[in-house]
């Protein structure tokens, strides 16, 4: 009996998460009350009270899952213990772009949401983002320093690798209704992750090489 209260709670609990990121990204979550979440999550209101307090509390929620997932894509990177700083930094950004295209809609609201200024931002997002930071700086320092990488501003680079990770999920309708395109297409993506590659290559790597599978 435990079991099978334990599985309808967490079938709840995702229905609410689910819910709410969707209404999150079609209404914004200023425009989102308590009662449209529990409406499309098909559960009862006090479902919402009980996970996460108040809708506060299951934004903090989805933002934490957010990034709880991202860094954790950068922590199995780096525990494969791959032979060069090149190597690493291409499988990290096809890791993180895959990430992203797995869980799209929640990756949509996330870069939509930081781009607020609220105490959210100000306090939670920082904790986890430094630690991105501190990956990225220490790849790039022993690249440089074993000459397979150019001589790069870090905080300029990291703004222009970022600015292309975020880019599919930031300009999802110009994407769609302009270009004539799906960013979740797998076509689309496998170009898109070519192109990326191909500033790295251009921007940051001096070797020559074949390109890891």
């Amino acid at each position: 009996m435990k079991g099978w209260r334990g599985m309808k709670e967490s079938r709840t609990k995702q229905s609410i998460i689910d819910a709410a990121i969707t209404l999150f990204n079609t209404k914004g979550y200023a425009g989102t009350s308590v009662r449209d979440i529990a409406g499309r999550a098909k559960v009862n209101a006090a479902n919402i009270s009980y996970y996460f307090t108040n809708k506060q509390g299951l934004l903090e929620y989805i933002v934490t899952q957010f990034l709880d997932g991202y860094i954790r894509v950068l922590e199995q990177v780096l525990a494969q213990h791959l032979t060069s700083p090149k190597e690493t930094m291409l499988l990290t950004v096809r890791a993180l772009l895959r990430y992203q295209s797995e869980n799209r809609y929640l990756t949509r609201f996330f870069y939509r949401e930081i781009s607020l200024d609220s105490v959210l931002n100000r306090e939670l997002v920082p904790l986890y983002l430094s630690r991105e930071r501190q990956y990225f700086q220490v790849l790039l320092r022993t690249g440089m320093e074993s000459g397979e990488f150019h001589k790069v501003s870090f905080s300029v680079f990291m703004v222009q690798l970022k600015a292309m990770l975020q880019a599919p999920y930031l300009h999802t309708q110009y994407i769609s209704e302009v270009l004539y395109t799906i960013p979740s297409d797998p076509l689309f993506l496998g170009g898109y992750a070519k192109e990326v590659e191909k500033w790295l290559e251009h921007t940051l790597f001096r070797t020559a090489g074949l390109v890891p599978s």
